[in-house]
């Protein structure tokens, strides 16, 4: 296994939805899947000169939207491709924690702005087409969120992109609240299809291919006439899997943790994959990649919500770099 395709990133932009969290313990935050994802690789991004990183979405014209437009500047992942819809109010969610910590949420997202994304601008397309940065990374969320009209335009310049040199990550993250009216089999099949690595997590797969067990997920995708470069199949307390062909699989097991230290696993699978891209961008191993990634992750899942406080991730950091 190597990591060629990482070596050429110097600039990375994430595109989802980021909403106002309220965290089982009161308090509150921003959260969204690839939001999340590049929050974490931006902390760990110290000379921001290396890796220039951008969030991408859309924002509205309420308190909570100015409040997330000044974080992402405060951590340098602002953007031309943030944009901001009038007379629109950012998306909320609510966490409700079981004892284990494992979480469910509840939403208030169906007027968010970044819904209308494409609709009411069309830059990121335009510098998808022609490249204007290295890499993207979205997720199945950024799909869901958008209408088949601007999912079909995403995916156009997302080939073109490509096409370019351009290099795409893609995180299957999938809520079945947000597939309601459709099935996402092949949306998400188009974005595979596209994809340089994909990071999969194995309930999900199981939830929108009926595949069973990890040896099927690598099967379906390796099958199929294109498909990513790589598969980073997260499993949860169970080993990842690192697939870059049907026989060329690396599995890498997680640190035990305590039930007890076990708070919310918000954002588990997403600060996986920041810690990943974390060691694979600086040219490690695939193999210390997955290990700093579950050690990450392990670490936020001690935590309430999707984002660690930053004093304790800075604590973590200096005894981990």
């Amino acid at each position: 296994m190597t990591n060629l395709v990482f070596n050429t990133i110097k600039s990375m932009v994430f595109f989802g939805e980021c909403m106002l969290e309220h965290r089982a313990d009161g308090d509150m935050s921003f959260a969204g899947d690839t939001f999340n994802t590049a929050w974490y690789l931006s902390q760990f991004n110290k000379d921001k000169t290396c890796l220039a990183l951008q969030y991408a979405s859309a924002i509205g014209d309420d308190e909570a939207s100015s409040n997330l437009a000044l974080l992402l500047q405060q951590e340098r992942l602002e953007s031309p491709y943030l944009i901001t819809v009038q007379d629109k109010k950012l998306g909320q969610y609510w966490v409700k924690l079981a004892e284990n910590g494992e979480r469910h949420f509840e939403f208030d997202r169906l007027n968010s702005p970044v819904r209308q994304y494409f609709k009411q601008d069309q830059s990121l397309l335009a510098a998808l087409r022609y490249k204007q940065f290295d890499a993207i990374y979205l997720s199945g969320i950024t799909l869901a969120v958008l209408c088949p009209e601007q999912r079909t335009q995403l995916i156009a310049a997302l080939r073109q992109f490509k096409q370019h040199g351009g290099v795409i990550f893609f995180d299957n993250n999938y809520r079945a609240a947000l597939w309601q009216t459709e099935t996402p089999q092949k949306w998400f099949q188009q974005l595979m299809a596209l994809a340089n690595v994909s990071f999969l997590t194995d309930e999900d797969e199981y939830a929108v291919y009926g595949t069973q067990c990890v040896n099927s997920i690598i099967t379906h995708h390796f099958s199929q006439q294109l498909a990513p470069d790589m598969l980073v199949i997260r499993c949860g307390s169970a080993p990842c899997v690192i697939a870059v062909a049907p026989n060329d699989v690396l599995e890498i097991s997680p640190k035990k943790i305590v039930v007890e230290k076990i708070i919310d696993t918000t954002a588990a699978g997403d600060s996986f994959a920041a810690g990943f891209l974390v060691k694979a961008l600086q040219g490690e191993t695939f193999e210390n990649a997955a290990k700093f990634a579950h050690r990450l992750a392990g670490q936020v899942i001690q935590h309430h919500g999707a984002l660690m406080p930053k004093d304790k991730l800075t604590k973590y950091l200096s005894e981990e770099l």
